[in-house]
């Protein structure tokens, strides 16, 4: 075996492969980190699988170079020692390179294929939790019904007036937003959101987490989080709306202090005397496939219809 025109042949190929690596890396670069979206999704898949392909191969060949820098010294070492030289065939190269140009096209359709076979497993993946993400969201609405229904005329004139604690109704209140978990599909968690009795706080927020026994356990102690207004616009005018009476739509995906639509949530008021009371959410965090810290692709537009008890 030549080494010396298999030095050159890979050296070649080597160099014209990392080349072309170059420009595929700043084509993915520019469609991927910043987000130009210059190439179509089949060619973006395509260009991704050539440079992973095109990596393995210039490693290879890399160490194929060494090897054969080596074999060269080898030689010159054995050239000094007057070892006989062997020859190589013309048929023996053109086989040689045939091989070669083989290998790269089998890896590279290999990767190619295992690519799209990830990427179309994704998509499915994909498929299957906006499905559960759409069917959780339908339950919630469902469950949302029901929970309304639970509030007693006593609780709900407690929560109106600001009366919890002392009219006895916080442990009510606080079994109830328990309850909810336990009770219902994907375990939802209850929120309030009302009216502040404070200045210059305009709403208080109130879960199960916020209802606490006292130091010697003989009674409980609501301790609020407050809200002068919410971090953004969009959350505060949901809010007004839903005190108004009217139904707010999403159309955008909103990870607020309270409502978060990127979640299977659902939200309704709770109702006095035709006056709207109390802000009433619902929010999964149980759905697999979905991080409730985590940037989520699917977000809902909330309830059809704007529920009330």
């Amino acid at each position: 075996m030549n080494h010396r025109f298999l030095l050159r042949l890979v050296t070649n190929l080597a160099v014209f492969l990392l080349t072309l690596s170059c420009f595929g890396t700043v084509l993915w670069v520019i469609d991927e980190i910043v987000r130009w979206d210059i190439l179509p999704d089949a060619w973006s898949l395509l260009v991704r699988a050539l440079l992973v392909a095109g990596g393995i191969i210039a490693f290879v060949l890399v160490v194929m170079n060494v090897m054969l820098s080596l074999a060269l010294l080898a030689e010159a070492n054995a050239s000094r020692a007057d070892l006989p030289n062997y020859g190589i065939s013309t048929r023996v190269k053109r086989r040689v390179k045939q091989s070669i140009v083989i290998a790269i096209v089998a890896i590279a359709l290999l990767l190619g294929g295992l690519q799209i076979t990830n990427h179309l497993r994704s998509q499915a993946a994909a498929r299957e939790t906006q499905l559960e993400f759409t069917q959780a969201q339908n339950d919630l609405d469902t469950a949302l019904d029901q929970v309304l229904d639970l509030f007693s005329p006593s609780l709900l004139e407690a929560i109106e007036t600001n009366t919890l604690s002392e009219t006895g109704q916080l442990g009510n209140l606080s079994k109830l937003l328990s309850a909810v978990t336990t009770s219902f599909p994907h375990s939802p968690t209850a929120t309030l959101v009302v009216p502040a009795a404070q200045a210059p706080f305009k709403y208080a927020r109130i879960n199960s987490s916020n209802i606490r026994s006292a130091d010697n356990g003989a009674k409980l102690l609501l301790a609020p989080e407050l809200y002068a207004t919410f971090p953004t616009a969009k959350e505060t005018e949901v809010i007004e709306q839903l005190f108004a009476g009217k139904l707010p739509t999403l159309k955008e995906s909103l990870v607020g202090q309270v409502i978060k639509n990127t979640l299977p949530s659902s939200w309704g008021i709770l109702k006095r005397n035709d006056k709207a009371i109390a802000i009433l959410y619902l929010q999964s965090d149980t759905l697999p496939g979905l991080d409730p810290y985590s940037p989520s692709p699917y977000h809902h537009s909330g309830p059809q219809s704007l529920l009330s008890n």
